[in-house]
């Protein structure tokens, strides 16, 4: 785990006190800034994001993260190197069908007969894909900021990779301890906060973060973010965070209840992200 200084602990102390408090305020009054519209990035992204998870591990073992077939890398301007083996992945066999249903027509009241048309699965088949290493030409479209968020330093001391991808619905950022990354399909700085938070958390609690979506981390991990948005000036993303603390509480009384019961621990990661981080010419805005 990298060593927190103490030379400004003090300040940093301060510092964390004063925003928590703010937050909680802002949060037992309603008082909340206007939500800004929260952003993602756009694009066709890796194919084999949609994969399979078991089609996934393949590729996995197969040592790349990004795999596609012959055409799709000409799709993006890469040739596949003379020479290269592809591998294999399985890909279902679909057929349409045709049945004919009885329903009770919602406006007469009468039961109908229609036809209903569905994929059913008929088998799998192997197809054949490439690994990006084993291909050359364009470079691939960057999804990286023009200008990356604060923070990023401290990140990599707690993470191998950090790394920006299209959009693909479910999540906007996602950090893997076991793979030592984070992932982000937005450039909001509040997503990247978020998951930096998860990455801290994870190395400073005793015994790390457990697996899945779990309430009490989730709440620290937020609460954290909503906490620099405000120190580094990005206004706007409190509403969100409020909302997303709230989901995980199951409602507003209990989430002021569990932000009070994990405080110790926000304050723990906050505190070593704030140690860790350079000093900045930013002026903080802390009422």
């Amino acid at each position: 785990m990298p060593e927190r200084p103490g030379n400004n602990n003090t300040k940093n102390q301060e510092k964390a006190s004063a925003v928590l408090a703010k937050l909680i305020l802002a949060f037992q009054t309603g008082e909340l800034p206007a939500a800004i519209a929260q952003t993602v990035i756009t694009g066709p992204g890796r194919p084999s994001a949609r994969w399979s998870l078991g089609n996934r591990i393949i590729m996995f073992l197969a040592g790349t993260e990004d795999a596609r077939g012959f055409q799709q890398w000409q799709q993006v301007g890469r040739r596949v190197k003379k020479g290269a083996k592809a591998f294999y992945i399985l890909a279902p066999t679909t057929r349409t069908v045709r049945t004919r249903v009885r329903e009770v027509d919602p406006e007469t009241g009468e039961e109908v007969e229609r036809e209903v048309c569905r994929q059913i699965i008929t088998g799998f088949r192997y197809v054949p894909v490439f690994r990006y290493e084993d291909t050359e030409g364009d470079p691939l479209p960057s999804c990286k900021p023009s200008q990356p968020p604060p923070l990023m330093d401290v990140a990599r001391r707690f993470v191998n990779d950090i790394r920006y991808e299209p959009f693909m619905g479910g999540w906007y950022g996602a950090f893997s301890p076991g793979r030592s990354q984070i992932v982000l399909a937005t450039h909001d700085a509040h997503v990247f906060f978020h998951e930096l938070a998860h990455a801290v958390h994870h190395q400073v609690r005793p015994g790390g973060l457990q697996g899945g979506q779990q309430a009490d981390q989730e709440i620290v991990a937020e609460v954290v973010a909503c906490a620099l948005c405000e120190l580094y000036g990005y206004q706007g993303y409190l509403w969100h965070g409020w909302q997303y603390i709230q989901h995980y509480a199951c409602d507003g009384e209990k989430a002021l209840r569990r932000i009070m019961a994990v405080l110790a621990e926000v304050e723990k990661v906050l505190l070593t992200i704030l140690d860790i981080a350079e000093p900045t010419n930013q002026e903080e805005k802390i009422a």
